[in-house]
């Protein structure tokens, strides 16, 4: 590959990353908040972009809104052969999911919280996106995969529960069916790479949570994501595939 760009939401999730490949910061021409840091990997080009944080509130900008900025910025100026969407993420509880572990996306990226009880947008509101079929790196590195679905809020209702159990999704997060949505539009593949830091649930016990294993996550992501950057920068797309587990 000659262009990996490793989208991320927040500075805190990023910069163990960015520290562990040796990026450095690119100036971008743009008014908007964005960041990125690049490196280079096997005669690929690496680019860490991370969303920024809001001019007038000055908080990271999690959420669909931030993804989507960023997706459209990156695809436009950095040409990438792969996009990974990476960050945190809430896990279903189950006896084969646990604070720490990674999940790689399988089969799609889906919405969790867009209603939309109208003929024929309903399929527009849950989305249902690609993601590469990743299977021999998923092999390789020794992961589980799953749908991975995005939400705007932090916490998930009772509804919202409903929503996931039908998708069959295992990791929930605040971006990535946005990047998903953006690189089908620009036929950019898409992966993404999430690190358990709560599970599913009400939002005060899962920020709570997330608070209490933000440190270890991040630092479990940045190695993760150097992983899947290291496997996937010498080869081809259709190498990290195969038959997807």
């Amino acid at each position: 590959m000659k262009s990996i760009v490793v989208i991320m939401a927040m500075r805190a999730e990023a910069e163990p990353l960015v520290q562990r490949l040796g990026a450095v910061s690119v100036p971008l021409e743009t008014p908007l908040p964005l960041q990125a840091f690049q490196c280079e990997i096997d005669g690929c080009v690496v680019t860490v972009m991370v969303n920024g944080r809001h001019p007038r509130l000055g908080v990271d900008l999690i959420g669909t809104d931030g993804a989507t900025i960023s997706s459209m910025f990156a695809i436009t100026t950095f040409d990438p052969d792969l996009v990974i969407t990476a960050g945190t993420a809430g896990g279903r509880r189950s006896e084969t999911m646990k604070i720490g572990d990674v999940v790689l996306a399988r089969e799609r990226f889906v919405y969790h919280d867009r209603r939309i009880p109208l003929p024929g947008f309903q399929e527009l509101g849950v989305g249902s996106f690609p993601a590469l079929p990743v299977g021999s790196m998923a092999a390789e590195l020794g992961w589980q995969t799953g749908v991975i679905s995005t939400g705007n809020s932090f916490g998930e209702t009772a509804e919202e529960l409903v929503m996931l159990d039908q998708s069959g999704a295992i990791a929930v997060d605040m971006e990535s069916a946005a990047v998903a949505a953006v690189c089908e539009m620009h036929g950019v593949p898409v992966t993404g790479i999430r690190v358990i830091s709560n599970y599913m649930g009400q939002a005060d016990s899962a920020a709570a949570e997330f608070e209490r294993e933000l440190q270890d996550s991040v630092m479990t992501l940045a190695m993760a994501i150097e992983a899947v950057v290291r496997f996937s920068a010498p080869r081809e797309i259709a190498q990290l595939g195969r038959s997807d587990l």
